[in-house]
């Protein structure tokens, strides 16, 4: 009996060990902004890129049952300075949100940095827009100095998901698809 216990004690320990040093995250490939595109010059720019491994089988499965989704973009604008903290020329911020209608069969997308709407039956062609923005058009208010390193810093997160009162505790699982990427740094020109 008691190196039943003992026993149960070390694998107990092991689990808590792998569980501290390696956390579940570690387990999932983390978000990330990819294939950075920008075109244009002299304070207008068209961005372009993809975020991937955006999507979770539990937020699929949220999304499904539709619960509204919104992920949030970030673009920002900075140039180099020597001596001190670099110059944010422009920034702005946009969403991108899905909602499954049931009794229409469909999934509706609202683009925001274009205010389109888009529906479609499939989840898959709904992930694929939420992950990809195109020819997002950027103007700068201020002029850029010639001849100073400039760059595009993007991000993305997934807005928290807010759930009438008490279906917070039953939906626990939401807090744990939240995800937000590192920023990506593009520098421009490349």
């Amino acid at each position: 009996m008691r190196s039943w216990i003992h026993k149960r004690g070390l694998v107990g320990g092991i689990v808590f060990l792998v569980v501290l040093l390696f956390p579940l995250s570690a387990f999932s490939q983390k978000a990330a902004i990819k294939n950075v595109h920008i075109t244009g010059m002299n304070g207008a720019w068209k961005v372009s890129f993809d975020v991937e491994n955006c999507f979770t089988e539990k937020m699929e499965e949220a999304i499904r049952s539709g619960i509204r989704t919104t992920f949030t973009f970030y673009i920002h604008l900075y140039q180099e300075r020597s001596w001190w903290k670099d110059r944010k020329v422009t920034s702005v911020e946009f969403r991108h949100t899905v909602q499954y209608h049931p009794i229409q069969k469909v999934y509706q997308i609202k683009l925001g940095e274009n205010d389109s709407i888009l529906a479609t039956p499939s989840l898959e062609e709904a992930k694929t827009w939420m992950s990809k923005v195109r020819d997002f058009k950027i103007q700068s208010s201020s002029q850029l100095t010639p001849g100073v390193q400039t760059y595009f810093r993007i991000k993305a997160e997934l807005d928290p998901v807010r759930l009438p009162l008490r279906l917070e505790y039953l939906f626990f699982f939401v807090s744990l698809w939240d995800f937000e990427t590192d920023w990506h740094i593009e520098p421009f020109p490349p």
